[in-house]
């Protein structure tokens, strides 16, 4: 993931007090923000970068993106792209293309939004872990990508039910309202397009950059109309009943084989955490609760640690400062070289399922979220009585 994005979440700079008619959005993207953090991902947002994009038909009048063909500003795990209108540029402020890609993993519905901020991209990154001075975000419009629909009706009614499951919240009727008053711009692949544009433009942005965010917002008509279309990036994660092997050590250089470690349990849950990772740590101690409670049945948690592999102890003393510090006993491996070939990830926490035998079982958790933790170690291991 870029380092912009990962500072940009971290940081949680989108705020309620700045919204309007896309208050929803913001807490599915607060929500996205503090249960899981960014890593090496194909799907999240970037400025530029070579999307590796497929050839598709365009359907209904719209661009489409084909091979090669790199907009300026790419969302590839909503699929779709975008080049400012000719004569504008972005110099005094940073407009980022926040990608959420799916709401939850293999749910079929993408979300995608820029994001102008009244500073650069260098002062953002610069800017401290928990400032208050954080620089207002402006709006301009929000794309949803819906997967497996054939009419917009349909697309809309999915869209509403994986929000409102993303949530954990039943939305209300103006909420409802506003994702249903969204236009069908594009329909390819077995995708259907939607767009919601800002009714007002966003208050608060700094006097030197207000013309320039000013001049984005009066184009969103233009830039909606030539969007580029492409079929989204989406992450699958490992294969169920892929075999896990391998030979690492525990934070304390003890060796640890993947075949007596499996065997051990009739389920073990991997959960890949990393120390930069705050809801990786915010979880640890529930973590170390549910162990305990999958020890009585058979099942087991362990820890993989991304950033602290076998070839550097850059973290290790962090890693086991932080495991202390939240009162771990549960075992927690360094990475193996390679190890990624095999569990696939897309940020941390992302947690895998395994079997005596070592086979991945089922799909993968990406965030944290004890309660579906519990709920597939419950359902896998009924499965292994």
């Amino acid at each position: 993931m870029l380092n912009s994005e990962k500072e940009i979440r971290q940081k949680g700079i989108i705020r309620k007090k700045h919204l309007s008619i896309i208050a929803v959005l913001l807490i599915i993207f607060m929500s996205f923000t503090f249960s899981g953090c960014g890593g090496n991902n194909e799907t999240t947002g970037n400025t530029g970068g070579n999307t590796d994009n497929t050839e598709s038909t365009e359907d209904t009048g719209t661009s489409t993106q084909s091979e090669g063909d790199v907009c300026e500003f790419d969302f590839p795990g909503t699929g779709f792209g975008f080049d400012l209108p000719e004569g504008m540029e972005i110099s005094k402020g940073y407009l980022f293309a926040n990608d959420m890609g799916e709401l939850d993993y293999n749910c079929g519905v993408m979300m995608a939004w820029p994001v102008y901020y009244d500073v650069t991209e260098d002062e953002l990154n610069a800017m401290p872990d928990g400032t208050d001075d954080l620089p207002d975000p402006g709006f301009s419009f929000y794309i949803a990508c819906v997967e497996g629909v054939s009419t917009r009706e349909e697309a809309i009614e999915k869209l509403l039910a994986e929000v409102a499951k993303f949530n954990g919240d039943e939305l209300t009727e103006d909420e409802k309202n506003m994702y249903r008053a969204m236009e069908m711009i594009n329909q390819q692949d077995g995708y259907i397009w939607l767009v919601l544009k800002e009714g007002e433009k966003t208050q608060g942005i700094r006097k030197e950059c207000q013309e320039e965010y000013e001049a984005f917002f009066d184009a969103t008509d233009q830039i909606a109309a030539n969007l580029k279309f492409y079929p989204p990036k989406t992450w699958r994660g490992s294969q169920e009943g892929s075999a896990i092997s391998f030979e690492t050590t525990d934070l304390e250089g003890n060796p640890v084989k993947s075949e007596s470690l499996f065997a051990q349990n009739k389920v073990t849950m991997i959960n890949i955490w990393a120390t930069s990772c705050g809801p990786c740590i915010g979880e640890l101690p529930e973590l170390e609760k549910l162990n305990r409670e999958f020890n009585e049945k058979g099942g087991a948690v362990i820890g993989l640690l991304d950033d602290v592999p076998l070839d550097n102890n850059k973290y290790l003393d962090e890693a086991q400062s932080i495991v202390k510090d939240a009162g771990v006993t549960f075992l927690n491996i360094r990475a193996w070289d390679g190890y990624g070939d095999v569990l696939s990830k897309v940020g941390t926490p992302t947690s895998y399922f395994v079997d005596s035998q070592g086979k991945i079982i089922g799909e993968p958790i990406l965030g944290a979220d004890i309660n579906k933790y519990r709920e597939k170690m419950d359902e896998y291991l009924a499965q292994a009585e």
